[in-house]
């Protein structure tokens, strides 16, 4: 009797372990994140063991040759598949805030709303973006990380005013790298 307690409460312990690392996501993450292009505020939350929803709101900057630069907002929603996350927990990788390899389909919009420029005249257009991507997010330290991301995607520019090549509808490819401080 006693050795059939024993190997139930092992089996149960290793089933209680199991449970614990089959996933590295976590619930519910905030992030700033900083990139070449402009600045971020982030949520991702997870929906599944590997899957989580990324949802930021931002201002990006465009430099326009010979003009100068604008920033203006832009809305992200973004369902991101962290496809290694469970070999990471297995190979007892560092998975904390996310840190994996992740594809996601970068839902995103950018608006004319409001601009902050160097020159009197507005440039910001609104535009929606979909663009498949592939990325990488890893630690530095406890609550810094980077990430870096490419794809190639559609952009739609909506009652477009300015002709520049950034700005019009088509193939758009879309490369990031941010520094990002998770609280």
């Amino acid at each position: 009797m006693k050795l059939t307690l024993y190997i139930f409460i092992f089996f149960y312990c290793l089933n209680l372990k199991a449970q614990e690392s089959s996933s590295g996501l976590e619930k519910n993450i905030f992030n700033i994140e900083i990139g070449a292009v402009g600045f971020w505020l982030n949520n991702e939350l997870k929906l599944s063991d590997e899957i989580a929803l990324r949802t930021e709101i931002g201002l990006y900057t465009e430099i326009v040759k010979g003009i100068g630069f604008f920033m203006a907002p832009e809305i992200t929603f973004e369902p991101r598949w962290y496809y290694n996350i469970k070999k990471r927990v297995f190979k007892k990788l560092d998975t904390r805030n996310n840190s994996a390899n992740f594809l996601t389909i970068r839902t995103n919009f950018r608006s004319s709303i409001f601009e902050i420029s160097n020159y009197d005249q507005n440039r910001a257009e609104n535009s929606i973006a979909f663009i498949p991507k592939w990325g990488i997010r890893r630690n530095i330290t406890k609550s810094f990380n980077y990430e870096l991301g490419a794809g190639i995607g559609f952009l739609s520019v909506i009652n477009q005013k300015y002709s520049t090549l950034s700005d019009s509808d088509g193939i758009v490819v879309d490369a990031h790298i941010r520094l990002s401080y998770t609280f």
